[in-house]
């Protein structure tokens, strides 16, 4: 059995750690803007996790929904530490 996705913000927004198909990911949110192809803004950001999709509010920008398996491919040249 695979672990689900999550996703944890710290520091006011301004960190994410998200663990995909069983990796750890450390962000910060202008990277994780940058990996999700949105451009730079305020510190504001919720993520929703529901089974394998995954929904990325910023403040000021249209929610953004992937699946785990597309995340990942989009999170592939970030470095990442096995579970």
């Amino acid at each position: 059995m695979r672990a689900t996705p999550s996703a944890l913000i710290s520091e006011k927004g301004q960190r994410v750690q998200l663990r995909v198909l069983g990796r750890f990911y450390q962000l910060s949110q202008d990277e994780l803007r940058t990996v999700l192809g949105i451009p730079a803004g305020p510190p504001g950001l919720g993520i929703t996790v529901d089974r394998d999709r995954l929904q990325f509010e910023f403040e000021g920008q249209p929610i953004i929904e992937l699946t785990e398996k597309q995340l990942k491919r989009l999170l592939s040249r970030q470095p990442a530490k096995e579970s």
